[in-house]
């Protein structure tokens, strides 16, 4: 089925949509900047690591109350906050790196605030877009924000890449900034229908048991949630471990530039497929087919991984089945999920990304 040009008279999701994109960029400079960054200054796969982990664990452990959060207050709001918080830890990332390297301690810090942020926005983010468009448009607003984000993912490497050898990492948090409080702004213009007290008179931890009662009594979301963790958990151990591929083949900073745009461009062909061939009905074994694939792609890896183009042509591949899990699996999810429990139940499922 061809992509239908009905949602894009919708001017709301249409600045929603330009917000994930200076977002997207943002996140893709800042991505690729503090890892070589961690590399320059430790040189060690160990710190690089333990900032992943720290990040990703306390994202984890406040997913849950983010949703919970999301269910009770204006999620139009709340994504203001997150954007203009993101952007201050980026502007003080800015001004500390111009006048010194921090200690190591201090990126932790950082991760661990955005850890917490991302805690809200990532469910709060999930749930206004189902708010902006009619259920019939889900997979098409998702492909749609999908294909946005991961064209800026093919610039932002390059760029950050590009920035950080001529001006150093300072420039590149500069511009995150930038992008986040710009991203803040256009949410002024996006009209919505909020219900902001959507959880009744039940306390805040009654609101969250409501939520996992919901969840663990969906199978067919609980076991994507457990195959979704380990899925994601592989491609992370690949992400950590990127960095220093291309450092011990002598592709450089160059060479991981090039690598992260390849993951970029495959995720976009996907996107830009699901926007154009809408899956009616889709199925939880076609997440599990394209996770397989995926995997298969990432341990070829190991073995074709001394050519660049064999390589960045696998990663290519691997964002495809990525971006292919990402638009089969949460068109499962919307469908089964209640709008009051939207926000408590999607923090369960991905608390496990």
């Amino acid at each position: 089925m061809k992509l239908s040009g009905e949602i894009f008279r919708n001017k709301s999701f249409l600045y929603f949509w330009l917000s994930s994109i200076l977002t997207a960029m943002g996140d893709s400079i800042f991505m690729i900047t503090l890892m070589w960054l961690l590399v320059q200054l430790s040189g060690s796969p160990v710190i690089v690591g333990t900032y992943i982990l720290l990040v990703t664990l306390t994202k984890f452990s406040f997913i849950l109350f983010g949703g919970a959060v999301v269910d009770r207050f204006s999620v139009r709001r709340l994504l203001i906050g997150s954007a203009i918080g993101r952007g201050a830890i980026l502007l003080l990332l800015f001004i500390v790196i111009a006048n010194a390297n921090p200690p190591i301690y201090f990126f932790y810090m950082t991760g661990v605030l955005f850890g917490l942020i991302d805690a809200i926005s990532e469910p709060a983010g999930i749930t206004f877009r189902t708010r902006l468009v009619p259920e019939k448009h889900y997979t098409q607003s998702m492909s749609l924000i999908m294909m946005a984000g991961q064209a800026s993912g093919v610039a932002g490497p390059l760029l950050g890449a590009m920035l950080y050898a001529i001006y150093g990492a300072k420039m590149a948090f500069l511009i995150n900034a930038v992008a986040f409080f710009v991203a803040a702004g256009l949410f002024l213009f996006i009209k919505v229908k909020e219900d902001e007290n959507e959880v009744e008179h039940s306390s805040f931890f009654a609101g969250i048991k409501e939520g996992f009662m919901f969840f663990i009594h969906a199978p067919v979301l609980a076991a994507m949630a457990v195959f979704a963790f380990f899925a994601n958990a592989a491609v992370g151990a690949v992400m950590v471990s990127l960095p220093f591929l291309m450092k011990d083949l002598d592709f450089g900073i160059k060479g991981y530039g090039w690598a992260q745009t390849s993951l970029a461009v495959g995720s976009v062909f996907a996107a830009v497929v699901f926007s154009l061939f809408v899956i009616q009905k889709p199925k939880p074994y076609m997440t599990l087919l394209t996770c397989f694939l995926q995997g298969a792609c990432i341990v070829s890896i190991g073995f074709f991984s001394r050519e660049l183009a064999v390589l960045l042509l696998l990663l290519s591949f691997v964002g495809f089945f990525e971006a292919a899990v990402n638009v089969i699996a949460p068109s499962v999810n919307h469908a089964l999920i209640p709008p009051k429990l939207f926000g408590r139940v999607i923090g369960y499922y991905y608390g496990d990304f």
